[in-house]
This record gives structure tokens, sequence and C-alpha cells, in this order.
């Protein structure tokens, strides 16, 4: 039996299959009562010592858990193998928590799982993740661990990957660009930001067309979404002369017109101009008159724009706008 402590000490509670324990102060709670459910669907925990026993009934639990969310534990050696009966496993984050490979031992990856995060555990490498093969990963934070250049490729095992996280490892933006034709990966490496702008080009050159390229009227497209995201810089700017009006229209019918100073503006308006950190990256031609500019903005992903731009009567203009999310290309209205 465990010991009970008081909850300004150890946040402990279960809400619905949910199990959640928090210690509150320095340290790391151990030896606790824990109530376990009958059907438990996932567990997160903060700054706890686990024990193997202390983690044994999660074996009841092999069918029903979803989720199991560790950050900055201590866990004995052998501690995580109880989760091997976890068939149904869907997201598995241990975080921070001094593992290596031989906590993972175990580890072989599940019909469902579509999370793994290992961020901070820098004696966990590769080996892990290989033992993951099949699983329809879409998610995959790495920071702080020992992933390498040598180890990018396996990243193709995981055709569903939609986000790769290796900050502060060793891996270099050289490697990267072997997972261009992953049309939808993003990729967070703050360790070396232009190797990730490297990858985005190569991964751009998958989406285009392979269309022969005129540069004077490329050029003047480009500039024409230069100039609209300078002018967005300046509320007092009408910007709707940069787009046309059946594209205004549109947005107009789905509740939106926020182009010119008084309208209405989305949801995401705040007192930072919009495209603030957006600038023009590429082109692509469609036709003599009808080019797609590629932006990209200087976040954490280099998120992904691109404008639709038509000639008409010797005048560019912005047909419509669109953002890159999971591999598509999905309407947007102009902040």
């Amino acid at each position: 039996m465990g010991k009970i402590v008081p909850d300004w000490q150890t946040f402990i509670r279960c809400d619905g299959g949910h199990l959640i324990i928090r210690h509150l102060k320095s340290g790391l709670a151990e030896d606790l009562e824990i109530p376990w459910p009958e059907k438990l669907k996932g567990i997160t925990c903060e700054k706890v010592r686990f024990r193997a026993e202390d983690l044994r009934p999660l074996s009841q639990c092999g069918k029903t858990l979803d989720f199991v969310d560790l950050k900055d534990c201590e866990l004995e050696p052998g501690a995580l193998a109880v989760l091997s009966v976890a068939e149904s496993l869907r997201c598995l984050t241990i975080q921070n928590c001094g593992v290596s490979d031989r906590d993972f031992e175990w580890f072989r990856g599940t019909a469902k799982l579509e999370l793994v995060a290992l961020n901070g555990n820098p004696q966990c490498t590769s080996s892990v993740i290989a033992q993951a093969a099949g699983s329809p990963l879409n998610r995959l934070h790495l920071q702080g661990t020992n992933i390498q250049d040598s180890d990018i490729p396996l990243m193709l095992s995981f055709p569903q990957l939609l986000i790769l996280n290796i900050s502060d490892t060793k891996v270099t933006g050289a490697a990267l660009q072997q997972l261009s034709i992953n049309r939808g990966l993003s990729i967070i490496c703050d360790h070396d930001r232009e190797g990730v702008a490297q990858f985005r080009a190569a991964q751009r050159q998958n989406w285009k067309k392979k269309l022969p390229f005129d540069k004077e009227p490329a050029e003047e497209a480009m500039q024409l979404v230069r100039d609209f995201y300078a002018a967005s810089q300046d509320r007092k700017q009408l910007r709707s002369r940069f787009v046309t009006q059946r594209y205004l229209d549109y947005c107009k019918t789905y509740g939106y017109s926020g182009v010119d100073p008084g309208q209405k503006r989305s949801f995401c308006d705040s007192s930072t101009p919009p495209y603030q950190d957006c600038h023009v990256v590429d082109v692509e031609q469609i036709t003599r008159k009808k080019m797609y500019v590629y932006s990209e903005c200087d976040d954490l992903t280099f998120t992904q724009y691109r404008c639709l731009v038509i000639q008409s009567e010797n005048n560019w203009k912005i047909d419509k706008s669109e953002e890159l999310m999971d591999g598509k290309w999905r309407f947007r209205s102009l902040d």
C-alpha cells in the first residue's frame, strides 16, 4: 500500500479513465497510493519516481490504454516493459526521464501508434524508432536525443509523418533533403534553420509542375505579392487593389472581407500587422498569365503559403490564397 500525500504536494486525479499525477513540490514524488481505474485510457505523470511494481497495474489495461505521457519522471530499469501489452497505444510520450535504448527493448510499436515523443533523453537513439516500423506515426518528437544524419533515411519508413522535431540533435540540414519526397512533412530544427529552409525548397519542387519558366512575367507576379505584403504593414493602405474582385467576393461570401481598413477582419487579427514575417521564396508558372507565388513564414516550421496570381489588362492580381496543411493546399482568407 502506497502512502497518501496531501494534494498541495502531489495532485492525483482520475477523470473518466484518465489518471493524472503531478508533483507540485521540488524533487520527485514516490511510493504513492494510486487510484487505478478498472478501464484506464490514459496516464499523465510529472515528477514521479516509479518502481517496476508501481506500474504493474498497467498490465491489466492492455486493451484500453490509449496514451502514456510521462515528463520529468524517474523510472526504474525495466519499469516500462509493462507497456508491451498495450496493443492499442496511440500516443507514447517519455520526456526528460533519463531513459535509454535499453528501457525500450520491449517496444514494437502498435497498429494505432500516431505519436512518439522522446524529448530530452540523450541516451535514446534511432533504434527505438526503428522498432516502431509499420506503425502509422504522424508525429515524432526527438529533440535532445542522440539522432544523427545517418538515421534520417529511417524516417521514410513512416509515409504519414507530418511533424518531425529534431532540434538539439546532431542532425544537419544536409541530411534533411532526403525527406523532401514527403510533401506533408514539417520539420522543426532550431539549430539549423538554414538547413530546414533548404529542405522546404527541395520539397516545393515535388509540388510544382515541371513547365517552362518565363522569367519576366514570373518576376512581375512575385513582385505583386511582395507589394501586397509591404502594404499589409500599414493598416491605412487599401490592399484591395492587389486582389481580384472575384476573390474578394468569394471571401465575403464566407463571412470575411478584412482587406481594407474598417472592414471585418479574421479571428486571428491582432496588433501585429499581417504577413510581417512572410517572404516570397519561389514561383510556379501555370500559363504565361497565371502563376503560383510561394511564400514562407519565419516561424517554427516555416509555414508555407501560395497565392494564385493572374494577369488581366496588364495588371497582376491575387486570385486565391492557400496554406499548406498536412501535405495539401487549403483555402485561406487574406489576413
